[in-house]
């Protein structure tokens, strides 16, 4: 009896929390892109029918002091874009930046297409660059009704981020580096040990090495002509080309909600705040395009 009574307990609690996250507004499989409900959501809020609130999973978000509310604006503008598409509002890197960033090129089994690609000034994948170089500013933003402070350089508007490892000023995911412990795993162009670590302040912010992620910026029918019966002539539904180059983006959507974040070093499982994820949003940690339960995504374009 005791047992049963808490079977029915634990459900009601389960459907209580099902029923906070559909008042909410939380997306479920169906709607699965909602970034107000991600990392990616900076602003600063504190209301929960809004996305997730201050210090809920999110290392970075704007100052709790200031008024920087809106979601879209720190990726986003529809006036003074810089690229125009997709109405970029960061700021975007100068001349020889994509150029300096090193690629994946070191497997044997790679097409000699995915081992001479360059990224170049036109590459979408600077988008997830400019801020996860580990080096470029998250918090400068080239239209903004609201500035915390100004970029001298360029006027453009500085939103300042809460948090104890951040301040006012320009702020880099990078200079989030506390020790030899922290992986910093926002940063994708530190310089890592063998056990993944980042070991130091200047190797966080170093920022152009991405020879241990996957190749990126070359054209996939190229590779795919050079590696019959390994590619796939054509990816599968869900994996996206630009320009027919794989991009960071063939494989990531960052308005993805698939239920969890980070706070510090500590991944939080936003079940454990009433908002609620099925499995089949689980499958698209971290902001995967595709499932890749099973490698789904992988054998999307590898034919193992």
């Amino acid at each position: 009896m005791i047992a049963k009574r808490m079977k029915m307990i634990a459900a009601g609690i389960f459907v209580i929390a099902q029923a906070a996250g559909v008042a909410l507004g939380v997306p479920t499989s169906s709607t699965v892109t909602d970034v107000r409900f991600t990392v990616h959501n900076l602003s600063n809020n504190n209301d929960p029918t809004k996305g997730l609130t201050q210090g809920e999973g999110r290392n970075y978000n704007a100052s709790s002091t200031g008024q920087a509310d809106q979601v879209c604006i720190f990726c986003h503008t529809p006036h003074n874009a810089s690229p125009a598409v997709p109405l970029w509002n960061k700021v975007y890197p100068g001349a020889g930046y994509a150029e300096g960033f090193r690629l994946y090129t070191s497997s044997a089994t790679l097409s000699n297409t995915a081992k001479a690609a360059k990224l170049t000034a036109s590459s979408e994948s600077l988008l997830c660059l400019s801020c996860h170089d580990g080096k470029t500013a998250i918090n400068v933003l080239h239209n903004s009704s609201y500035r915390d402070s100004s970029d001298g350089a360029t006027g453009d508007a500085i939103i300042d981020i809460d948090g104890t490892l951040t301040g006012a000023g320009k702020f880099a995911i990078g200079d989030l580096w506390i020790g030899a412990t922290s992986v910093n795993a926002p940063n994708l162009g530190a310089l890592r040990d063998s056990e993944g670590y980042i070991p130091s302040l200047a190797a966080s912010t170093n920022g152009t090495n991405l020879t241990d992620d996957h190749p990126i910026g070359f054209s996939y029918t190229a590779a795919a002509a050079e590696k019959v019966g390994a590619l796939k002539p054509t990816p599968d539904a869900g994996i996206r080309l630009f320009g027919g180059r794989v991009e960071c983006s063939s494989c990531h959507n960052p308005h993805i909600y698939y239920g969890s974040g980070l706070a510090g070093s500590t991944r939080i499982d936003y079940a454990s705040l009433g908002l609620y994820v099925d499995a089949a949003q689980r499958e698209r940690t971290p902001f995967l395009t595709v499932s890749n339960n099973g490698s789904k995504l992988c054998l999307g374009c590898h034919i193992k």
